[in-house]
């Protein structure tokens, strides 16, 4: 980078020049706000002399400025950096080489849908990486743009806390908005992040202490109760003491499947470290009946409930749905996708659950309900393989072998038809339906 405002202002080029606060970095920092773009000299005037002060060499001044930026951006690959009309001045800016613009960018990739939670904190914390100390530090003419950085620094940092808090690093999180509700006590939303942060860690009395602390902070500063948000994460507190039902949502489980090999694959990779199992195949080959008998047999590990959702619905729906399940309140379900998606990762965090998401269609409709911990389990179903989860077991499905198909329409009809077996080539769901009308046809001739 070639410019760094992201503190006081620098300029790198052969070597590093520190600008401070003086009439030349006042110049070079209104150019920064508009960079590319014609900035009057009427403007850049005013700028440099705000209010009476201003001498009658004023253009003259500006002139001598201008050239002394011109010396500093001499280099081999900077000359001509600041271009002249009759009436305003031009820096051409390359991308990426203003340390502000390259946080701005980081921040929009790390809250892209679908991108892991390492990944986005990687993202996060390059950009914040970025910051040496106040915006544009002693320029008075780069007010509104250092508020406008300020902000996206708190952004990042909550940002940065949502992220702790998805991967399960609660006290990381709570160090992280402490320092943001302390800086700006004033940013509810901070103080919401906070309380649900707390809370998630465990800290029932240290969250309504902050709930406390926040509502005389805007009482006292602003004269306003708290809103929504905050009022709803002491509400989530509140309700946390009271037990929910647990919820036992499986289907019936599947007597008959065919599946006893990719069974103990399942099996054995929920015994490891394994969160997340994938079963692919194509319709019929029985990817729900593998994954709701198996869900069955690890129910027993996974005592603080059990949801089978089929993927139909939009994640904020499905999201509405499952807080629901764990007993939020439908009253204190957030508004935002992503703030639906941050309390369900914190709830589930602290709980063994067994999730069975059926039918998924791509990562964008998986993402958001996957529990960051450890310490449950999902099983996702979907039709081919071009569904990618890091860190996911795959469990690929096939047609089931002459043996195997031979046996499931066995046990399902009660006798065997090797051309009716052959014909439904090995799919699970073509030899039960075949089984079934084959039963009921020799019922009939009965």
């Amino acid at each position: 980078m070639l410019y760094r405002v992201l503190g006081p202002l620098e300029v790198h080029t052969t070597a590093v020049h520190h600008l401070g606060a003086g009439k030349p970095a006042t110049v070079l920092a209104t150019l920064l706000q508009q960079p590319n773009a014609w900035v009057t000299v009427d403007q850049l005037i005013e700028a440099t002399w705000p209010g009476p002060d201003m001498p009658a060499s004023a253009e003259a001044n500006l002139k001598t400025y201008v050239w002394q930026l011109r010396r500093l951006l001499s280099g081999p690959d900077t000359g001509g950096r600041i271009e002249r009309r009759a009436d305003a001045y031009r820096l051409q800016v390359a991308p990426g080489e203003i340390d502000a613009d390259r946080a701005r960018t980081l921040a929009v990739a790390a809250r892209r849908t679908g991108l892991a939670a390492p990944a986005a904190l990687d993202l996060v914390q390059e950009a914040l990486a970025l910051w040496r100390g106040r915006p544009f530090c002693g320029v008075e003419a780069a007010a509104a743009a250092a508020a406008a950085l300020d902000e996206l620094h708190l952004q990042l940092r909550e940002h940065l806390a949502e992220l702790q808090l998805r991967l399960g690093q609660h006290d990381r999180a709570v160090s992280t908005l402490r320092g943001v509700t302390t800086d700006a006590p004033l940013r509810e939303s901070a103080w919401a992040h906070l309380v649900r942060a707390l809370h998630a860690s465990g800290l029932r009395t240290e969250a309504l202490v902050a709930c406390r602390r926040a509502a005389d902070v805007l009482a006292a500063e602003l004269g306003v109760a708290p809103g929504p948000a905050l009022a709803a994460a002491e509400r989530l507190v509140l309700a946390g003491s009271r037990t929910s039902p647990i919820r036992r949502e499986l289907p019936r489980d599947v007597r008959l499947f065919g599946r006893t090999a990719e069974l103990a694959t399942v099996r054995h990779a929920a015994s490891g470290s394994a969160p997340v199992i994938l079963i692919d195949g194509p319709a019929g080959i029985g990817k729900t009946a593998l994954a709701v008998h198996a869900a069955h047999l690890l129910a027993p590990a996974y005592p603080d409930g059990q949801f089978f959702v089929s993927m139909r619905l939009c994640p904020e729906l499905l999201l509405d749905r499952l807080l629901r399940g764990i007993g939020v309140p439908a009253a204190d379900l957030p508004s935002d996708p992503d703030e639906k998606a941050a309390l369900w990762r914190s709830e589930v965090s602290r709980r063994r659950l067994l999730l069975v998401l059926d039918g998924a269609p791509d990562r964008d409709q998986v993402w958001p309900l996957l529990p960051a911990g450890a310490g449950g389990l999902t099983l996702i179903t979907t039709r081919g393989p071009g569904l990618h989860l890091d860190g996911a077991t795959r469990v690929p499905l096939g047609p089931l072998g002459p043996g195997a198909a031979a046996s499931l329409f066995a046990a399902a009809a009660g006798w065997t038809d090797d051309l009716r077996i052959r014909a439904c080539g090995g799919v699970p769901g073509a030899l039960l339906k075949a089984a079934a009308t084959a039963t009921a046809r020799r019922r009939v001739a009965v």
